[in-house]
């Protein structure tokens, strides 16, 4: 972590699926099913319907990848929704869990194929690639529903609210939660976020993932970082005060877990500090770099089996 750099080369691509050297890598053609499967708009009140059935393809691929699928209920404005909660159980039952997630809801306007059904992609992705492996800690994998911007400024990450709190109040011990929340956009040029260029060099292209954690995540940030960096280029950033001086890293569902106590990330393309689709009915699957979605989802599963072996 302590390496900083002002530009990253284009890295070689992934090996094929199934290479004799390592374990298998991700499909680019089953992330782009899964991206173009999920890309309409999924939001409570403009598209309920599809959000339920963005709902259940969650469900059924996580079911069909073999783990033990479950719906966990919460309520929001006196309505009814459910976040997708996909356990396999790992060798040691006494060590801490780990959290995979990303949310599957969009905002009313946009079909959110970044945001976030390349994240979604990504998840379903490692729940496929780890069937059959042996791992030591038990991983849950979430799809999460209304994280995106409801009325007012702080109602966001509903359904993350609400599984963390569960799994608090269960008395669950973590090593952590990964929140993927975009995966699958480069571009030529990256803005940064207010204050992270004052305590980071950061490229000027957006080619990288980011990976950014508070300060009680610094071991998970560190850790994730060596998983990651043979596969795709990385920004590791830990913030301070839960990332309050940074108010941007606090816009998705890593922060709500931050906010229960937990270690988590935010691991990202950056949105709308790179894509210029963000939030606008633009944010296609056609403006995606299937390739770099699937360095980023080699980088998740990377760390995955690390965390958990």
């Amino acid at each position: 972590m302590k390496k900083e750099v002002t530009d990253f080369p284009d890295p070689a691509l992934p090996a094929p699926n199934g290479a004799a050297d390592g374990p298998p890598l991700p499909r680019r053609s089953r992330l782009e099913e899964d991206v173009r499967e999920l890309a309409v708009v999924r939001h409570p009140v403009a598209a309920p319907g599809a959000l339920r059935a963005a709902e259940d393809y969650v469900a059924l691929a996580l079911g069909a990848a073999g783990l033990r699928v479950e719906r966990q209920l919460f309520e929001w404005r006196g309505a009814e929704f459910r976040n997708v909660l996909a356990t396999r159980d790992g060798d040691d039952p006494s060590r801490p869990w780990l959290i995979v997630g990303a949310h599957f809801d969009s905002r009313a306007d946009t079909p959110g194929a970044d945001d976030n059904a390349s994240g979604v992609a990504g998840l379903l992705e490692v729940a496929r690639l780890l069937r059959g492996e042996r791992l030591g800690a038990t991983v849950q994998f979430a799809g999460w529903n209304l994280e995106e911007l409801q009325a007012l400024p702080l109602h966001y990450a509903i359904g993350s609210r609400a599984h963390a709190r569960m799994l608090r109040a269960r008395g669950r011990r973590l090593a952590g939660a990964l929140n993927l929340e975009m995966l699958g956009y480069t571009s030529e040029r990256q803005r940064l976020p207010p204050g992270v260029r004052w305590v980071k060099r950061m490229p000027k292209g957006g080619h990288f993932l980011a990976a950014v954690g508070d300060r009680s995540s610094r071991r998970l940030l560190e850790a994730f970082e060596r998983s990651a960096l043979p596969h795709v280029p990385l920004v590791a950033l830990a913030v301070p005060l839960r990332g309050w001086l940074v108010p941007d890293v606090r816009r998705s569902d890593n922060a709500r877990f931050w906010d229960a106590g937990f270690a988590s990330l935010l691991i990202t393309d950056t949105a709308d500090l790179r894509n210029p689709h963000y939030h606008r009915p633009s944010d296609t699957p056609e403006t995606l770099d299937w390739d770099f979605l699937a360095r980023s989802t080699a980088a998740v599963a990377a760390a995955v089996r690390a965390l958990a072996a």
